[in-house]
């Protein structure tokens, strides 16, 4: 059984993004310096070409597991609501594998530093044990 920390239904009241464009179900875990998530390919997704997802989509799914730790780490710190983040700078890609239709996706993200608002991350994408995509990105949290 896995234990989620929100779940599908409640996604939305930790990440900004709304239908179509949302790229993660499922929290997983969020301490202050990991987050893990799951995201299930469905036919309907709008970053699918030819029943492969687009790259994007894993740079998205990396930037909204973000967003849905930071989120829930604010709410259980007592914020009312989760706050504004921003994508300053994508680094360090490496995009080693393809996900297709109901592929499910296994998100891990790494803090690796901070100074006040922005955060250094690591991402890493990985379905069925073999890994994505790989990212570092700059998030700015409003």
């Amino acid at each position: 059984m896995i234990i989620m920390l929100v779940d599908k239904k409640a996604i939305k009241n930790f990440i900004p993004q709304r239908e179509p464009f949302i790229m993660i179900d499922n929290l997983l875990s969020a301490n202050d310096t990991n987050f893990t998530s799951t995201f299930e390919i469905i036919p309907e997704n709008i970053f699918l070409s030819k029943g492969i997802l687009s790259e994007a989509a894993l740079v998205e799914n990396i930037a909204q597991t973000c967003a849905a730790g930071f989120g829930y780490l604010g709410t259980q710190s007592g914020e009312s609501e989760s706050r504004l983040g921003f994508i300053g700078a994508v680094s360090k890609l490496e995009v080693l594998g393809e996900s297709k239709v109901n592929d499910c996706i296994d998100t891990t993200v790494t803090v690796l530093s901070r100074f006040e608002n922005i955060y250094l991350i690591e991402g890493v994408a990985t379905s069925g044990g073999a890994e994505l995509l790989r990212c570092q990105m700059k998030i700015v949290r409003a």
